[in-house]
């Protein structure tokens, strides 16, 4: 009978911030902080469902549906594990985790605060005692709307309305100004960081295969749906069967050019150079100076010399011009810019 019997499950804290020992809410003081912003706080249960009941209020006015909400939140998280399942903390499985959460009365994290503004589709702004607020900003702030809450000493939340609501259903909508400019921030700093991913991954394409003509790599990234190094390599095979292409009809060009009516001789070997034009005259220098005295002969010997050594410059200067021909051209060589501010990121 004692093997059978089942170990008791360990007793939940439950959340009661005005009890807790060292850390009561002064409300007074966090309510003169809000009604500046002509907001006000309606409390919630504290069960551990605080943060879904203040949910619910925001939502539909009735934080008794937060069973509803908890079970989305978990639900996205299930359906997203990939992006969830890396921050769960303390070595717990993935799936014992989720299981965890379901049970009523688990207190929320910020897991469950990035899973429920994604999949309420709102964003959140959280308001603390004598702190800046704090945004979870993962949409436009022209498509939806803002919830508000309150978070007192990191143990509990409740709901933020405006002084004038009623009460009854949804929260109205809140603005406040600082609202506005976080959204634009938010807005900037999301097309800042894709322009500066973009001209990252250009940039690396361009030192890959050394192809500088931005456009097309901009376009082949396009295409591969921003896939580096399928981009790099659809360039790099591009270039070789060009290549390929280029020294075929090369070789065919040469080929015709160097064959005339069946004399498979070069026409190169045809052609006097000027070497050959020296020795040609050099028998006729000589018999010209077969008159001349020896005095003769030595004053005019520096001629040819100098002859000599001038077609030997020319020779040497035409062998450099013919390098410089082969030599491929070097790639213009890319400057990288300062890369755009990143700007920062909102939660």
């Amino acid at each position: 009978m004692a093997k059978n019997k089942k170990a008791a499950k360990p007793h939940r804290p439950v959340r009661d911030f005005v009890k807790k020992q060292g850390k009561k809410v002064n409300l007074s003081e966090f309510l003169a902080q809000l009604d500046l912003l002509g907001l006000k706080i309606i409390e919630v249960v504290a069960d551990g469902n605080c943060f879904f009941r203040s949910l619910a209020d925001q939502l539909e006015g009735n934080e008794e549906e937060h069973t509803k909400y908890r079970s989305m939140v978990v639900q996205y998280i299930r359906n997203h594990r990939e992006d969830f399942e890396p921050f769960i903390e303390d070595e717990m499985l993935f799936d014992d985790y989720c299981k965890s959460m379901e049970e009523d009365g688990t207190w929320a994290g910020h897991m469950e605060l990035q899973a429920a503004s994604l999949v309420i589709r709102t964003n959140i702004c959280i308001h603390q005692f004598n702190s800046p607020r704090w945004y979870i900003q993962n949409f436009s702030s022209h498509d939806v709307n803002m919830i508000h809450l309150s978070y007192h000493h990191g143990e509990h939340y409740n709901s933020v309305r405006l002084k004038e609501d009623p009460c009854e259903g949804p929260a109205k909508p809140i603005s406040i100004k600082v609202d506005a400019n976080i959204a634009r921030a938010s807005s900037s700093s999301k097309a800042t960081t894709s322009d500066s991913k973009k001209s990252s991954q250009i940039k690396t394409v361009m030192d890959a295969t050394r192809c500088y003509n931005t456009n097309k790599i901009r376009q082949v990234l396009q295409e591969v749906a921003g896939d580096v190094d399928a981009a790099i390599e659809y360039l790099i095979a591009e270039k070789q069967s060009a290549n390929s292409t280029c020294a075929e009809e090369s070789s065919l060009s040469d080929t015709n050019e160097n064959t005339d009516d069946g004399n498979c001789s070069p026409r190169n070997s045809q052609r006097p150079t000027h070497e050959n034009e020296l020795k040609d005259k050099k028998p006729a220098r000589g018999k010209e100076l077969q008159h001349l005295s020896v005095k003769q002969r030595k004053a005019s010997a520096p001629i040819i010399i100098k002859s000599k050594a001038g077609s030997k410059g020319r020779e040497k200067k035409g062998k450099k011009q013919n390098k410089r021909r082969d030599q491929p051209e070097k790639a213009p060589s890319v400057t990288s810019g300062p890369l755009p501010d990143m700007g920062a990121l909102c939660i």
